[in-house]
């Protein structure tokens, strides 16, 4: 009977990804996710600012450009940021729980800034 619950335990604690799951070469979980956000980011901007101005045409060049941008402020290569991309796309486990965090990143920033934006006006005396 022992042996049977050390053996569940053992492919439970197996099939759970953790930090010390993610190859060398591979962009740690917290930094790609902070490289994820800044591309959310700049995607945003392309949207509500490229696709209105006289760049339109140029939109995806521009993105591509700022994305570069992202990748010098972390200092990796596009060539990393690509086989960092590769393992996460092969683990939705661990891609979730980044998307998860940034998600509620979000809404901590959303609700603050709603906050700010809706306190109560004084009124001169």
């Amino acid at each position: 009977m022992r042996l049977i619950i050390f053996g569940v335990c053992l492919v439970l604690l197996t099939a759970c990804n953790s930090d010390g799951d993610i190859p060398k070469g591979v962009i740690a979980k917290e930094e790609m996710g902070k490289i994820f956000w800044d591309m959310v980011q700049a995607d945003q901007y392309a949207i509500q600012y490229l696709t209105k101005d006289s760049l339109k045409d140029k939109v995806k060049p521009e993105t591509m450009k700022l994305y570069e941008e992202i990748f010098r402020i972390h200092h990796i290569s596009k060539e990393e940021f690509k086989k960092s991309l590769e393992f996460y796309e092969a683990h939705p486990d661990i891609t979730k729980s980044i998307f998860d965090s940034l998600s509620a990143s979000a809404n901590r920033r959303r609700i603050e800034l709603f906050k700010n934006q809706t306190r109560p006006i004084k009124k001169p005396d």
